[in-house]
């Protein structure tokens, strides 16, 4: 027998996994952290997860001629990582970590709107780009967060319903073959356009301008994670949980 086309080694909380793209055309890989889809993403030779309660990472490569093939991997140090703070509709989750540790936890981060006590919605890079998440999965993608909460509760409701029917929109255009919003960072296209690009923090700016009539200050063309990582100085706005670590380097 070849070698394997993944493999995987556990440090502690981290699981490293190892991909052969030289032998076999993939398509893409999707990656589960137990049952919880963590991403579909173009082909890629390494990367980390962070798996701090050692559930099984199942790799599942697409090939070009369609064929798949999982991979299932054990990690982490098998402890339970406790979050003793509530999630509510409307909240917001920001990290300054990313999935990987690329770039560096600072640089770029993370940015979610909590939808219930367990869902969020959010923007990413893969398919579908606009995406209901588990709060467990972000958090344990993203350990180093900030969680915020509107104190005005009837604006964190309404934020929460725009969430909805803009996932509503997002999803009819799927069906019909339109992407629309794409995932762009486009200084062309202005902050309170919701059609022409999403990303992650503008995600949770559109759902207060639109859903509740609150609009979050922005300093530069994007509204990046690091804008919303200042509401913590918003009087509009309190902190509930805040890891130790969060830090963004740069103002963005």
């Amino acid at each position: 027998m070849g070698n394997p086309i993944v493999t995987g080694t556990s440090t502690g909380d981290t699981v490293s996994v190892q991909i052969d793209l030289f032998r076999y055309p993939i398509r893409y890989i999707k990656v589960y952290l137990g049952g919880d889809l963590v991403g579909t993403f173009h082909p890629i030779s390494d990367f980390h997860l962070r798996n701090p309660e050692g559930r099984p990472v199942k790799v599942a490569l697409v090939f070009a001629d369609g064929d798949k093939h999982e991979t299932v991997l054990m990690g982490g140090k098998g402890r339970r990582t406790h979050h003793n703070h509530d999630f509510q509709p409307g909240d917001i989750l920001v990290a300054c970590d990313n999935f990987g540790d690329f770039p560096p936890p600072g640089y770029m981060g993370h940015a979610a709107l909590v939808l219930n006590n367990r869902d969020i919605i959010e923007a990413t890079t893969s398919m579908p780009q606009i995406r209901v998440s588990t709060i467990r999965e972000f958090v344990e993608i993203h350990p180093k967060y900030v969680h915020l909460r509107c104190r005005d509760s009837w604006a964190a409701h309404e934020a929460t319903a725009f969430a909805y029917e803009y996932l509503q929109m997002y999803n009819d255009n799927l069906n019909t073959g339109e992407d629309v919003p794409p995932f762009s960072f486009s200084p062309l296209v202005p902050l309170n356009d919701p059609y022409h690009s999403i990303y992650c923090s503008k995600l949770v700016w559109l759902c207060y301008y639109y859903g509740a009539g609150v609009e979050l200050e922005n300093d530069f063309f994007l509204y990046s994670p690091e804008d919303l990582s200042t509401l913590e100085n918003d009087g509009r706005f309190e902190v509930i949980y805040k890891h130790p670590e969060f830090e963004f380097k740069l103002n963005t």
